[in-house]
């Protein structure tokens, strides 16, 4: 059904790129997974292999070279792991539980603190190598996405705790924390090159146009996981809460969640063409005015990627036991990204 709702989407108008670096990023952050003891137990290894964050990297960042692949999908995996622990136990039903859980990581991102834990260590390792050469003010705000997303998830674990569906006017900003977003979005600029400085990214045209990016990427993945969600009683979907709130049946939500999904689509457009009114009214060198411009069509590639790889991947499907084909092994690092392939 939710599929099928998706079809006649605008954002099939939009290219789907697909970078060269997926099996290897599949296979090296399985690697560095594996070393780094991520994995409490065989079947999380075994559903990221199914899932292969590379891939996912691959879609979603398809100007990023090797390292930046290989770094974008062992984020990708952490958030995988972490996201799993909490939606399909009982540490995402328990608020104050799950606030004591993420003390570590939130200290690494808030205060640099010295992590211990495996999940510490590697978010630890993930922010030092995004922030290489990003310049300061980019890094400040990579670590404070990634603290929203943290405790985006706490919000999502009392609301679940107490048994609440979540209203539809405020839920779209806390999907989007929860979503973690925000922080994989920065990495675009890390991997297309293209870093704004505050007057750019801070205005009105790129803040609105980030917001409606990050929109279609989630109410993307709440069209394709209503069923899983409804099935596991987990209200916190777009459709599943506008369903709710509106007494209606889970079809004709999804209808007026893709209609609100062209909406945002539109806003989008509409942002990158004040974006680059802005840009030339400010008197911005035109080097400038050309990255802003990349900076709004990669984050529209982002969500479009984002689509191809939820068809294709299981994590999205009900009682599924597809598997993906196991990543090819990837070839031995060589030369000036030796350091930066291998974790």
């Amino acid at each position: 059904m939710t599929i099928d709702v998706l079809k006649g989407s605008a954002i099939r108008d939009v290219p789907a790129r697909h970078g060269d670096h997926a099996e290897t990023a599949d296979a090296r952050t399985l690697r560095w997974v594996e070393a780094a003891g991520l994995c409490e137990t065989p079947t999380e290894l075994r559903n990221l292999a199914r899932i292969r964050p590379g891939l996912l990297a691959a879609w979603c960042h398809p100007r990023a070279d090797r390292s930046d692949s290989v770094l974008v999908a062992m984020w990708m995996a952490w958030l995988f792991l972490l996201d799993d622990r909490i939606d399909e136990g009982d540490l995402g039903r328990d608020a104050d539980r799950l606030e004591a859980h993420l003390h570590e990581p939130l200290g690494v991102v808030s205060y640099g603190s010295a992590p211990t834990s495996p999940m510490g260590r590697a978010l630890a390792e993930i922010v030092e190598r995004a922030s290489d050469a990003m310049p300061d003010a980019w890094v400040l705000r990579f670590r404070r996405h990634v603290a929203d997303y943290l405790s985006g998830c706490v919000w999502q674990a009392a609301h679940r705790q107490a048994g609440h569906v979540p209203h539809p006017e405020g839920f779209p900003a806390w999907r989007r924390a929860f979503g973690a977003i925000m922080p994989s979005f920065d990495l675009v600029e890390r991997t297309d090159g293209c870093f704004l400085p505050p007057s750019l990214y801070y205005s009105r045209p790129f803040q609105e146009l980030l917001v409606a990016a990050a929109d279609l990427v989630c109410w993307t993945n709440d069209l394709m996981t209503v069923d899983k969600e409804a099935a596991q009683g987990d209200p916190h979907n777009l459709v599943l809460v506008t369903a709710h709130h509106g007494g209606m049946d889970r079809h004709a939500a999804a209808l007026l969640v893709t209609d609100a999904f062209e909406d945002r689509l539109r806003a989008h457009a509409r942002a990158r063409r004040e974006l680059t009114g802005l840009a030339r009214a400010l008197a911005t060198p035109p080097a400038l005015r050309r990255q802003a411009d990349h900076c709004a069509e990669a984050l529209l590639d982002w969500a479009r990627g984002h689509l191809e790889w939820g068809l294709g991947t299981p994590r999205y499907r009900t009682g599924t036991t597809t598997t993906a084909p196991a990543p090819a092994p990837a070839p031995a690092p060589t030369g000036e990204d030796h350091h930066a392939d291998t974790p």
